[in-house]
């Protein structure tokens, strides 16, 4: 009880991640938007197929990007922790120029898979937060050795995984969410939280790939 009391309150300047390393954490997840006459739609998706769904006018255009180009200027609407370099793209950076001097709101869209696995996990989530599934005992060799701890956009991700690992027991999900990951990382609320690595859904992330180099 006492450690549990410990770790709720738990924070520490050594465990928290610089802007840059939350930046090259966030980079690992592709996310697609509606472009459309040089500006994007305010709806973000994780999922190519939901965002291609939404798209239904000839003239809309399904683009991709990564999550790190996007958090913080239009969804947290927080200046200072990314600016636009080559690789991003003309939509997004017309919509951060224009962020201060408009009323749009950005939101990012989780998968339909995401949200159906939420609510069979009863998880909570705050307006505009992505559900985020992780697999006890699941862990991965990140750079030098070190551990990674994956978090997944769909809880399938992540319980394939761990049958490909040769585990025969009955994969144990836990859930957490995006902002509450990305507080974490920020504050060093969570001992080791540096290990901890976003992982998209398969599919998307070979479809964003594909894109990007046609893009």
């Amino acid at each position: 009880q006492d450690d549990t009391n410990k770790l709720k309150n738990y924070q520490s300047k050594f465990d928290a991640l610089s802007s840059t390393r939350i930046q090259q954490k966030l980079a690992n997840l592709p996310v697609f938007y509606i472009a459309k006459d040089g500006g994007m739609q305010e709806n973000i998706y994780f999922s190519y197929s939901d965002a291609t769904k939404a798209a239904s006018s000839g003239e809309s255009v399904v683009k991709v990007t990564t999550l790190d180009q996007i958090m913080y200027p239009l969804i947290l609407k927080r200046e200072g922790m990314f600016k636009p370099t080559a690789a991003t793209p003309i939509e997004v950076k017309n919509a951060i120029a224009s962020s201060s001097s408009t009323s749009t709101t950005y939101k990012l869209v989780p998968s339909a898979a995401a949200v159906t696995d939420a609510k069979d996990t009863g998880t909570t989530l705050k307006e505009g937060d992505i559900p985020l599934f992780s697999i006890a005992r699941l862990a991965f060799a990140g750079s030098g050795g070190q551990p990674q701890v994956p978090l997944f956009l769909e809880r399938a991700d992540g319980v394939t995984s761990y049958t490909r690992l040769g585990k025969s027991d009955e994969a144990v999900v836990r859930t957490t969410s995006l902002l509450d990951v990305l507080d974490s990382m920020e504050r060093g609320t969570r001992p080791a939280v540096g290990q901890l690595e976003f992982y998209g859904n398969a599919e998307d992330v070979l479809k964003a790939d594909e894109m990007s180099s046609s893009q």
